[in-house]
């Protein structure tokens, strides 16, 4: 099975994909974690997209603020999570109004 892994943030994609990164780097720790999960799965590919491509992982990253610190594991798709699940899936893109100041 092959598992597409989509992040939101181009830097961090950059520094899971590079070959070279700095054992200094403040975020070295985490990257080399996510690698050797990544390299446990044996179709796994990971890539940008921007937030307004995926709503779902938007959303859930906000709800993340408003919940306790720990490992939370969602068995079925939370009832306020389900549209934006449709719309993803349809290739629904969401505008921002993003400030020029």
């Amino acid at each position: 099975m092959d598992i597409v892994v989509e992040m939101d943030s181009i830097n961090a994609v950059n520094l899971i994909l590079s070959n070279d990164l700095n054992i200094c780097h403040p975020m070295a720790g985490l990257v080399h974690s996510c690698k050797r999960l990544l390299s446990q799965i044996p179709k796994c590919f990971l890539h940008h997209i921007y937030r307004e491509k995926n709503a779902v992982a938007d959303r859930l990253a906000a709800w993340s603020h408003d919940i306790d610190l720990g490992c939370w594991f969602l068995e079925d798709n939370p009832t306020w999570l389900r549209p934006l699940l449709l719309d993803d899936s349809i290739g629904v893109t969401k505008t921002r109004i993003i400030s020029s100041i």
